[in-house]
């Protein structure tokens, strides 16, 4: 387990320079919130074929490990050229190059934490806090670093972080793999359920704002004047307040049904919203990513069961591949577009009362459909029974 923790908290670590702090890197160089946007965008629009190409050759080829070395190598290559590039097209172009391997490595990893839990009989929380960790003391440090060095340096952290995390994954058992044959009939027959299309449908509705977060609070901080520093501290927030959600999350799934679970955490994310458009207090701001803690938790761990249960087993990957599409892929081209449109035109404020108006429409929508199925099963229990009786 220490392996297996220490591989998603090095793997993870690296997010936040993607996630947190290249908005501001962009910004530096001279890119509006727009071109900042577009950019994102370019990248989520890239992960929605990246995604899903690598999962279902991690599910073909029954390895997820060297996919994963695989997809890491190519960051080395692709991050190169981006951090040299000047020129806003330059910039795109390299950016939607390195989505290209760097999209799919999330969901992977969650695969591989997934499949370990699974045949050590592990909760999963308590191995995905490690994740955690990993964001949030590399938000902190790299908030330090950057303010004392410049954003410049992001290029150089980035590697040697890669670099530990490969060392790491070479010595990673891989996870175990099903006899069952994967071709593309059965992938297609899959993304054919309704049940998933319409469940990664209210994935997407509360992931558009989630991602607009993403570009818009380091835009919105900075706006309010806010140092590196605040912005790693935002997010150091953010991260360690899931800790005691993800060890906790385990023991509500075996109370609650997972869509009760959902409609939760969607009701959460739209209240968290609400409050960030109704200040401009970058210190309220700050302490306000602590309501991460009761949306992202809930809402990963939800998830992720939910499609264990509607996805098999030998197409896990391409299940997780499907999740990471819709809320990082078509969520964030959405949310990264329309955030940058949003904050132009509009301010930070109205911005994320849009977003908190989506999420209570995913919550209504989730809720809707867990009375919808719970009626459904009810009705053909009953049936069942009197059959028997009868």
């Amino acid at each position: 387990m220490i392996r297996i923790s220490a591989f998603i908290c090095l793997m993870f670590s690296t997010f936040p320079i993607v996630g947190f702090f290249l908005p501001a890197y962009l910004q530096s160089k001279g890119l509006d919130s727009i071109q900042i946007g577009i950019v994102m965008a370019c990248g989520a629009v890239i992960s929605i074929i990246a995604q899903p190409f690598w999962g279902f050759v991690s599910d073909k080829r029954k390895t997820v490990k060297n996919v994963l070395i695989l997809l890491i190598c190519g960051n080395f290559l692709a991050i190169s050229g981006f951090f040299s590039m000047e020129t806003f097209i330059a910039i795109t172009m390299f950016f939607t190059f390195f989505m290209f391997f760097n999209s799919a490595t999330g969901a992977l990893t969650e695969t591989l934490v997934i499949s370990y839990a699974h045949e050590n009989k592990v909760e999963y929380g308590k191995i995905r806090l490690w994740g955690e960790v990993g964001v949030g003391l590399s938000a902190l440090l790299l908030g330090i670093l950057i303010e004392r060095l410049g954003l410049g340096y992001l290029w150089g952290i980035y590697c040697i972080l890669l670099a530990a995390t490969i060392l790491i994954a070479i010595s990673l058992k891989d996870s175990l793999s099903t006899p069952v044959p994967v071709d593309f009939k059965a992938l297609g027959k899959l993304f054919m359920q309704p049940k998933l299309l319409w469940f990664l449908a209210l994935i997407m509705t509360v992931s558009i704002p989630h991602r607009m977060n993403d570009i818009l609070l380091a835009l919105y901080l900075s706006e309010l004047g806010a140092s590196e520093s605040k912005l790693g501290l935002a997010w150091v927030v953010a991260t360690f307040s899931t800790v005691p959600a993800l060890l906790l999350v385990g023991r509500l799934m075996k109370r609650w049904n997972e869509m009760v679970i959902l409609v939760i955490a969607a009701l959460a994310y739209s209240i968290r919203w609400a409050v960030y458009s109704m200040t401009d207090d970058p210190i309220v701001l700050i302490a306000a990513q602590a309501l991460h803690s009761v949306t992202f938790p809930l809402f990963l761990v939800a998830s992720i069961q939910h499609l264990a249960i509607i996805v098999p087993g030998e197409l896990r990957a391409s299940g997780q591949a499907a999740f990471a599409v819709t809320f990082g892929g078509l969520g964030g081209m959405l949310g990264s577009i329309g955030g940058g449109y949003a904050f132009e035109q509009f301010g930070a404020q109205v911005s994320y009362g849009i977003g908190g108006g989506l999420a209570l429409l995913a919550a209504v929508a989730t809720l809707i459909t867990y009375l919808v199925n719970r009626h459904t099963r009810n009705t053909s229990k009953m049936v069942d029974e009197r059959g028997v009786t009868s």
